[in-house]
Formats: C-alpha cells, sequence, structure tokens
C-alpha cells in the first residue's frame, strides 16, 4: 500500500510538471484523472463494504479428532455494480487442523447480481473446543490505495472428542487388578481375601483372576471371595499447562488427556469402581463404575481445559483426607516436583497403592518439555518403589513402559 501511495505521487508530481511545462488539453486532463483516482477508489470501497452480503455454516459441531469438519461461506453482492476484490482470514491455526483442500480465496471478485460460494474441508488434528471459520474478510480497493476488514461474521465452535485407544501395560493391569483385590468391603468381618479358587469362567471380570498362580500353571485361575471386593481407583489428572506456548500447550494437554481416556475406558470395561479428580476453579469429580459410565467421562475429557495455577498437591491431599478410603491411586501428571513426591510417598505410607503414568517426552516433541521430573524426585520414587509409566500413544493403542 506504501508503494502505491509512492507511485501515485510521483505520477501526480509527474503529470503536474508536464501540465505546467507542456500546457494543453491532453496533459491537464491526465492531472486531473490522476488526482480523482484516490477519492473514486474510496468511494467504491466503502460502497463494497456497506453493499455485500454473506453467510456462513458448518456441518458438524461435535466430531471425533481425525475427522473431517466442511465450513461453507457465501459472499453475495445484490448490487449492479462491481465490488472490490475481497480475501478471507481464517481463524483456525494450522497446527490445530490439517487442510484437505484449499479454495484460491486471496482475491475474490464477486459480480454484480451474484454469489460465490467457498468451502473448507479441514480435519481435526486435536481434541478440545475450537473456532473455526473466517474471522475478518479483507476488502482491496483495485489500485491499492485502501484496504477495510469486515469482522461482523458469526463464528461457530466444535467440540473434538479425544481418540479412543486401547491401554496395553500388563504390568500397570497387575497392580491395578492386585490393588483391588486387596480391599475388602466394610460391611464384612472376614478379613481373608478369598477363601478358594477354581477354573476360569467366560464372563469372569479381570479382577478376579488370580495372576500369578495364572501364570505358574499357564492357565487362568479366578479367586473365590468371602466377602464383596471393594475395587477402587481414583484417578488425578494434573490440568497445569506448565506455562507452555498456546500451540505447544494444545499438543501437550491433547497427549495427557488421550492417555487418560484410556485409562479410564480400560477401569471402567473392567467395572472397576473409577473417580476422576481435576482441578477447574474447584476441585471436579466424575465417578463410574461400569462401561455404561464412559460417556460423561468422554464428553468432560473432551471439553477439559488446563490453566497457569498448579493446585495439583492440594487438590490431591484435600480429596484424600475427605474421603479416607483404601484405594489405588494413579497420578497422570508431566510436572513430578520433589513435593509432589514426597506426597505420593506418604500415601504409600498411608497404604494406598500408588501409580504414576507420564508422557514419553521423545513422543512429545516440544522443545520446553525436557522431562517429566527433576533427578532428586526421580530418586525418591524409585528408592520408595513407586512406579512411573512412560505413555506413548500409538495408531490405535496407549502403551504404558515403565520408567
Amino acid at each position: 500500500m506504501l508503494r502505491t501511495w509512492i507511485l501515485y505521487i510521483l505520477m501526480l508530481l509527474a503529470t503536474a510538471f508536464l501540465n505546467k511545462t507542456i500546457p494543453g488539453y491532453i496533459s491537464s486532463i491526465s492531472f486531473y484523472v490522476i488526482l480523482v483516482i484516490p477519492f473514486v477508489s474510496l468511494s467504491h470501497i466503502v460502497f463494497s463494504y456497506f453493499a455485500f452480503l454473506q453467510s456462513n455454516k458448518i456441518n458438524k459441531t461435535k466430531i471425533s479428532k481425525g475427522d473431517n469438519v466442511e465450513y461453507t461461506i457465501k459472499l453475495i453482492n445484490p448490487s449492479s455494480i462491481l465490488l472490490v476484490p475481497y480475501s478471507l482470514h481464517y481463524i483456525s491455526s494450522k497446527r490445530l487442523f490439517t487442510q484437505i483442500k484449499d479454495e484460491e480465496d486471496n482475491r475474490i471478485i464477486i459480480d454484480s447480481k451474484s454469489r460465490v460460494t467457498l468451502k473448507k474441508r479441514l480435519t481435526c488434528a486435536y481434541r478440545g473446543t475450537y473456532s473455526i471459520g473466517v474471522d475478518e474478510i479483507i476488502l482491496n480497493d483495485y489500485f491499492g490505495f485502501f484496504k477495510l476488514k469486515y469482522s461482523d461474521i458469526k463464528q461457530h465452535k466444535i467440540l473434538v472428542y479425544p481418540k479412543l485407544r486401547e491401554l496395553k501395560s500388563n504390568l500397570l493391569r497387575n497392580v491395578i487388578n492386585e490393588s483391588s483385590e486387596s480391599v475388602i468391603s466394610n460391611d464384612t468381618q472376614n478379613m481373608s481375601v478369598f477363601t478358594d479358587v477354581r477354573a476360569y469362567q467366560p464372563g469372569d471380570p479381570f479382577n478376579r483372576i488370580h495372576w500369578k498362580l495364572s501364570a505358574k500353571i499357564g492357565e487362568f485361575i479366578s479367586k473365590d471371595y468371602s466377602g464383596q471386593i471393594t475395587n477402587k481407583t481414583k484417578v488425578f489428572l494434573d490440568t497445569y499447562n506448565m506455562n507452555l506456548t498456546n500451540e505447544d500447550a494444545i499438543v501437550f494437554e491433547d497427549y495427557l488427556v488421550e492417555g487418560c481416556v484410556s485409562l479410564i475406558h480400560f477401569l471402567l470395561e473392567n467395572r472397576i469402581n473409577t473417580h476422576l479428580y481435576y482441578e477447574k476453579i474447584n476441585i471436579n469429580k466424575l465417578k463410574g463404575t461400569s462401561n455404561n459410565d464412559f460417556s460423561k467421562f468422554y464428553d468432560e475429557l473432551a471439553k477439559i481445559s488446563f490453566y497457569n495455577e498448579n493446585h495439583f498437591i492440594n487438590t490431591i491431599w484435600e480429596v484424600l483426607n475427605i474421603e479416607q478410603d483404601s484405594c489405588h491411586v494413579v497420578i497422570i501428571s508431566q510436572n513430578i516436583s520433589v513435593a509432589l513426591a514426597k506426597t505420593l510417598i506418604k500415601l504409600k505410607y498411608q497404604n494406598y497403592e500408588v501409580s504414576i503414568i507420564v508422557c514419553d517426552v521423545k513422543a512429545l516433541e516440544l522443545e520446553d518439555i525436557e522431562s517429566y521430573a527433576d533427578k532428586k524426585a526421580q530418586f525418591l520414587l524409585a528408592t520408595s518403589k513407586i512406579p512411573i509409566y512412560r505413555m506413548q500413544h500409538n495408531e490405535n493403542s496407549t502403551v504404558l513402559g515403565v520408567s
């Protein structure tokens, strides 16, 4: 635009000089034509700003990660005058959405009494709630003197659900199943966990399998219980965003939440009494006992947001001080501090079974996250025999390996 004005001023000075040195009809007309061009151009762009109409829509508001959403915008010229060129600015980040089909929409010219329809298909790369579509329509006059921005455009939000993967970790499965066996309901006086064993029968839940004995004899063996089992797992999801940039935070949060989704699905599928805790202004809690309850966890984990404030340790203490019941505690966090390590060690001394799940740093590929804990915290956890599982997502599974 600056270049256009510089060229215009030079041309205006040249025609003025020509008109002065060689007076005549042609030199005078040339000077006045060049003089009024910006005024005509300004009038035309202002008219175009108020004359055109637009409408837009999306074909879906709720989708799963990896699915496509189609955004459609229509630009209408109801007048009999050719309007100025338009260009569109899309609010969607390139990192959030993979563009499948890109329209040539950098310079859109709408003929008189006509309309232009543009469609953009996007593949959603990360879970969460996002705005998509056009946030600005930019008008440029034909000569390049002026630019106007139109922003009175309806915004659309979509909810992207995380991808559901199968949890693969025999070690964690055994820990959860063995810990659930060690807790007897309060309404029984019999302190033995089980009184007999028998051959596995179709329909027996995983938490009734005697894993150690099954491994020794080479076939599944189930346990007969003398009392009612209370197999409870409390999952604590750390919603601290680690002060990452907005786009890096989206990648990190997506990875952590998808691991949580896989774990919750595994627990509910095996009919384990599951409680999920996370901080969202206050401490939030979801609970379920079977796969029928998974949908409410899935909906909430799709919407969950991470924050700059870190009150994770306080959340754990507040919950467990109120709900003083034996259970398996699973920590999902990428910020294992010395203070958190000491907290988890105290919980273990109080007879809680404690496990930690962290993201595999190499899989994340984020420069600002080099490790999940400093060396002192890792040493404290290792000497207290609190297992740390590194989470890595494959195409259809979430693999947990011992750190």
